[in-house]
């Protein structure tokens, strides 16, 4: 099990590295359960996603009041706090402005990610959309998103971005980059013509390989490189 401190050092990297990819910027956020407990930490509200460290996460229980912390929780922590409190599977969760998820809520077409091998790790179907695009200030507003959510690993907000759900920091980090990689093949690939979505059995073999620990570890491993190369690591 996770101690708060490694918790906290993975989010200010997490960050670090979402915002390197161009999956949040000035806002957007990375969070995580405090396992035991029904409190979860939480990148701060003032702090920039580029130079957030360990010690600015703030606590906050699963109805979004802050516990601990010498700064604000953002604005949208209701989407986080509620997707905890109605999936106990849930241990991390991610709020995305990613463009190209973005741009495809802003059509009347269906987004299935297993069209091409990194949206294969969503599994089968459409992605779910939360259609209301107001930002999620409220209770109420955060019960809806994971109403929206259901048992699935994504959500996109409609003209706002994605909130991603997962097991482990590791693999949310990993699942945001295959999101907005399959969001971008699948524009891409409209363009030309009618996208050819996988199977049940391709979806299912190409998933089972996208979602080996070894592949999250893989692509976690290759994103704290190039962010250190970005020269966005210092003082973690």
């Amino acid at each position: 099990m996770a101690d708060l401190s490694e918790l906290k050092s993975k989010l200010a990297m997490s960050s670090r590295m979402l915002f390197n990819a161009g999956l949040v910027d000035y806002s957007g956020h990375i969070s995580a359960r405090i396992p035991g407990s029904d409190h979860l930490l939480i990148l701060p509200h003032p702090v920039s996603r580029a130079l957030v460290k360990p010690d600015d996460m703030v606590v906050t229980d699963f109805d979004g009041k802050l516990i601990e912390g010498k700064y604000k929780a953002p604005s949208e922590v209701f989407m986080h706090a509620r997707a905890y409190k109605a999936r106990a599977d849930i241990q991390s969760v991610a709020h995305l402005h990613n463009h190209m998820v973005a741009t495809l809520t802003m059509v009347d077409k269906p987004f299935y990610p297993a069209s091409s091998n990194p949206g294969a790790f969503f599994g089968p179907g459409p992605l779910p959309v939360y259609k209301d695009p107001a930002l999620i200030h409220t209770i109420e507003q955060g019960d809806a998103v994971a109403k929206a959510l259901g048992k699935g690993d994504a959500v996109m907000l409609r003209g706002h971005g994605s909130m991603v759900v997962g097991q482990a920091i590791e693999w949310v980090f990993a699942a945001c980059v295959d999101l907005e990689e399959a969001a971008s093949r699948f524009y891409q690939a409209s363009v030309l013509g009618p996208v050819l979505v996988y199977n049940d059995d391709e979806t299912q073999r190409v998933m089972q390989g996208r979602r080996k620990d070894s592949v999250v570890q893989k692509i976690w491993d290759h994103n704290v490189a190039k962010t250190k190369l970005a020269g966005l690591m210092g003082g973690i």
